[in-house]
C-alpha cells in the first residue's frame, strides 16, 4: 500500500497509509488547521502559531509508536491512531479558551467530538474505509478499554505530543523530556497505562516540563491578558451558541470566521482592537494561595465578576477595567490530578508498585495563582485595593 509522508519539526516524517489519508482529508479534521493551538501565546512568543492539525497529526503518530511497544496487532493499531488523530475534532475556535461557552451549557469539547463521529457522514466513511468502526473509536475516546490510557492519561500521547510541539514552536525550552524513553518502558496493566520504575527520570522530567510550561508559556501574564479580555468579549455575542449548533452549522466556526465576526461587531471589536495593537491590561497585583486556601468564588465565572465589581468600586474605577484571572477562568486544561501508576520486575514478573515522587508530588499541585488586571492609569489605586482586600484571605 502507498504511504504519504508528512514532515514534521517535532516527529521528523510522519507515514500514513492511503486509507488514512482519506481521514486526513475530510472536512472535520482539515478544519483544525484554522483552530490554533495555544491563542495569542504568538504574542509573546512569535512562533507559537501551530495548529490543533499539527497536533492531532503528532498524537496520531506517538499513539502509533505506543502501539507498536505494547504488541497490540494491527488492527489495534489502526484504532489507536485514528483516535490520536481525531481526539480533537470537537474544539470551539480558539481551543481551550472558549471551553466555557461548552461547559456552561452542559457539554464539553470531548463531547462534541463524539456528536462530530457520530454524525458526520464524510468522516464515517473515512474512517470505515481504515478497516475501524466509528463506534470503535468512540469507545476509546470515552475511555472504554486498555487502549483509552494511550490518548487521555496522566503520561498520553496527547500530553507528549504538546509538550514537545510547543516547547519546538515557542522557542522554549521547557518541554524538553524523553518520549521514547517514556513510550519504551510503558505497559498497560488493568487497563492503564503503568511506565517503569527505571524510568521514573523521565516522568519526572515531563512533570517539570508541564510545570515550567504552564508558569511560563500557557498563564503568562500578558498572554492570560489577551484571553481574559477575548473571552469576555465572546460572551458579548449572544447569538453564538455552540452547543445548539448541529454539526455542520459547529464546524463552520474556525478562529478566522469567528475574529472576523467579532471585528465586524460594534459590542465586541473593541477586544479585537486592543489585541491587533498589542494593548493589553496590566497586572495590578497578584497572589499565591495554597491549594486548599483557594478562593471558592474565584473559582467561578460568577464569583469572579461579583469581585471585579467590588474591587473596581473600592478603586473607584470604571467597572469595566478590572480583570480578576486564575487557573479556573478562562480554564487551563493543563491541570489534572490522576497519578501516575508504576511497576517493577520482580523476580521475573511484573507488579504494580507504589512510588512517592517529592517532585511529582510537587508539580501536581493545583497553581493556586489569582492575577489582578486594570488600565495603566489605573494600576496603583487598583494595586492597593486588592493588596487589602486579598490580605484578609
Amino acid at each position: 500500500m502507498a504511504v504519504k509522508l508528512i514532515k514534521d519539526p517535532v516527529h521528523g516524517y510522519i507515514s500514513l497509509s492511503e486509507d488514512e489519508v482519506r481521514v486526513l482529508d475530510t472536512y472535520p479534521v482539515q478544519r483544525l488547521r484554522r483552530i490554533i493551538q495555544l491563542p495569542f501565546v504568538h504574542l509573546v512568543y512569535p512562533g507559537a502559531r501551530h495548529t490543533r492539525f499539527d497536533h492531532s497529526l503528532g498524537c496520531m503518530y506517538l499513539a502509533g509508536e505506543f502501539a507498536e511497544r505494547l504488541g497490540f496487532d494491527e488492527h489495534r493499531r489502526k484504532l489507536l491512531r485514528l483516535a490520536g488523530l481525531l481526539h480533537d475534532l470537537g474544539h470551539t475556535p480558539y481551543s481551550h479558551l472558549l471551553e466555557p461557552l461548552l461547559e456552561e451549557a452542559g457539554t464539553t469539547h470531548e463531547e462534541m467530538t463524539i456528536k462530530i463521529l457520530e454524525n458526520d457522514r464524510e468522516l464515517r466513511e473515512a474512517v470505515k474505509k481504515c478497516g475501524v468502526s466509528v463506534d470503535e473509536v468512540i469507545d476509546v475516546l470515552r475511555g472504554k478499554g486498555a487502549e483509552s490510557a494511550i490518548i487521555s492519561g496522566p503520561m498520553d500521547a496527547d500530553k507528549l505530543d504538546f509538550l514537545m510541539r510547543d516547547s519546538y514552536f515557542t522557542g522554549a525550552s521547557y518541554g524538553l523530556l524523553d518520549a521514547k524513553r517514556i513510550i519504551w518502558r510503558s505497559k498497560v496493566i488493568d487497563d492503564r497505562l503503568a511506565l517503569s520504575l527505571k524510568a521514573i527520570g523521565a516522568v519526572e522530567e515531563m512533570a517539570l516540563a508541564r510545570y515550567q510550561s504552564f508558569m511560563n508559556i500557557y498563564f503568562h501574564h500578558a498572554v492570560r491578558a489577551a484571553q481574559t479580555i477575548f473571552l469576555r468579549a465572546v460572551r458579548m455575542l449572544k447569538e453564538l451558541d455552540f452547543s445548539s449548533m448541529n454539526v455542520r452549522e459547529y464546524l463552520s466556526y474556525d478562529d478566522y470566521v469567528l475574529w472576523c465576526m467579532m471585528k465586524r461587531n460594534e459590542r465586541t471589536r473593541w477586544a479585537i482592537e486592543r489585541i491587533e495593537r498589542r494593548d493589553l491590561p496590566k497586572v495590578a497585583y497578584e497572589f499565591k494561595f495554597g491549594e486548599k486556601d483557594f478562593p471558592r468564588e474565584l473559582m467561578k465565572r460568577e464569583g469572579i465578576e461579583e469581585t471585579e465589581q467590588k474591587l473596581a468600586k473600592l478603586a473607584r474605577v470604571p467597572e469595566n477595567h478590572v480583570w480578576i484571572d486564575t487557573p479556573y477562568v478562562p480554564p487551563l486544561p493543563y491541570m489534572d490530578q490522576e497519578q501516575v501508576q508504576f511497576y517493577d520486575e520482580i523476580g521475573g514478573e511484573i507488579k504494580v508498585v507504589a512510588h512517592r515522587s517529592p517532585l511529582l508530588d510537587f508539580t501536581s499541585k493545583i497553581y493556586g495563582i489569582v492575577r489582578i488586571y486594570t488600565e495603566r492609569e489605573y494600576l496603583e489605586k487598583v494595586r492597593k485595593v486588592a493588596e487589602n482586600y486579598f490580605a484578609g484571605q
